[in-house]
């Protein structure tokens, strides 16, 4: 991204600094010469977790624990793919900011008309930076509250088996593990030092996840909420228009119509500008959304049996990973809804202006705002539907009903 354009603006204005700011600590934007801290970290993850969980397997035979080590597979399998695929969507990403930069300083630019437009942007800016803090503060104790819990468990298991049984007894005991999965040949359920090298070694991969989830998380959601906001700022640019009153003097009109008609044109520039934004957005989040819509089904699916079948210490893990893809999912929703409403709300704003009183030129300008308004505008999962929050409602009823079928054949087997 062209770092003069975002950071020219007051920093009350520049959008998505935090998240740059991550992403440049793991070196995906930023010198070149610092990818590898990506490689690293990405690498490190997907080791650990991914390849250990999807090749060797889950290391039980219990049904319930097949179920969760399924889940979190699926949870973190799709946490690695979509940042990949948001690593290699940075050219995209790169001219979207570009754009959004370039959007926001001509509408807070603009004289007596840019105050109510720098101020919802201000606004806008403070609320994003409340649930960027909010995830981010999440997301650094889940990976504690993954290993803790089951650590507590184990030591509770094992100093009590050891001064109440013989040692062949304590032999069989069998630890609580952060999460179900096999690890490259160590015998983690039963060996004591083998347990605590797993999970001194899963912590960083853990916290690696988290960091990832945050800029993947915040960047995807803001980045809907911000084109929607593009189309609320033309909105109010389009009311404002109602402000011009014709001139009672012949000598003003053509003055008062100059200057109608250099509003009018402008607004039609950032209208434009407001789709082009929007197309970007859409080909970054296009893939991902739908990833995680498929994969949220069978995720909660898979954790509403788990739940039904077991109250225990994993419980919290599982719920703490289900709240997070809760977020997502109608993050995605509830902002690919609003983006759809604020996009026809600039044709709607245009219609209850007094166009019928002003010239014909005048009036193509506001034929064609009117035109472009009626196109169905919102974020698409691959294409397939669009975005919104009557999706997520079917997201929920088919992850149920899913999981009615799965448990009404386990108790037939």
């Amino acid at each position: 991204m062209e770092p003069s354009l975002h950071q020219s603006l007051p920093p009350e204005l520049q959008i998505m600094s935090f998240q740059l700011r991550l992403m440049k600590l793991i070196g995906i934007v930023g010198p070149k010469g610092r990818m590898y801290r990506f490689y690293l970290a990405f690498g490190w993850a997907t080791f650990v977790i991914v390849f250990s969980k999807s090749v060797l397997g889950f290391g039980s035979t219990r049904f319930d624990a097949i179920t969760k080590g399924l889940s979190e597979l699926l949870f973190e399998g799709n946490l690695i793919i979509v940042f990949a695929a948001l690593v290699l969507k940075l050219p995209q990403f790169t001219r979207m900011m570009h754009l959004l930069s370039e959007f926001i300083r001509q509408v807070t630019h603009d004289g007596d008309q840019s105050k109510e437009c720098y101020d919802l942007i201000r606004k806008q800016n403070s609320k994003m930076k409340q649930f960027t803090k909010f995830y981010f503060i999440y997301c650094c104790f889940g990976p504690l509250v993954f290993c803790i819990p089951a650590m507590a468990t184990s030591y509770v298991r094992y100093f009590s088996t050891n001064t109440t049984t013989d040692s062949n007894e304590s032999e069989q005991l069998e630890f609580e593990l952060p999460m179900e999965q096999e690890f490259y040949g160590l015998n983690i359920r039963t060996n004591f030092a083998h347990y605590h090298l797993f999970v001194v070694l899963s912590l960083p991969a853990y916290y690696v996840c988290a960091y990832m989830s945050v800029i993947k998380v915040t960047t995807l959601l803001m980045m809907i909420k911000y084109s929607s906001l593009t189309y609320r700022l033309v909105a109010i640019r389009v009311r404002k228009l109602a402000q011009f009153t014709t001139p009672q003097q012949q000598d003003q009109a053509a003055e008062h119509k100059e200057v109608k008609l250099a509003s009018i044109e402008k607004i039609v520039q950032l209208h434009e500008k407001a789709f082009q934004i929007t197309d970007l957005v859409e080909n970054i989040l296009s893939i991902p959304v739908a990833i995680q819509f498929v994969v949220c089904i069978l995720f909660w699916c898979l954790t509403m049996f788990y739940v039904s079948a077991n109250i225990n210490f994993n419980l919290l893990n599982v719920m703490v990973v289900f709240l997070l893809s809760l977020i997502e999912t109608y993050g995605y929703a509830y902002l690919g809804s609003q983006l759809t409403a604020e996009a026809q709300a600039v044709g709607q704003a245009v219609y209850e202006l007094t166009w019928y009183e002003d010239s014909a030129e005048l009036q193509r300008y506001y034929r064609l705002i009117i035109q472009r308004s009626q196109r169905e505008t919102g974020i698409t999962a691959a294409k397939f539907f669009v975005v919104g929050i009557e999706k997520f409602g079917k997201v929920v009823n088919l992850s149920y009903t899913y999981y009615l079928v799965l448990k009404d054949v386990l108790n037939r087997l």
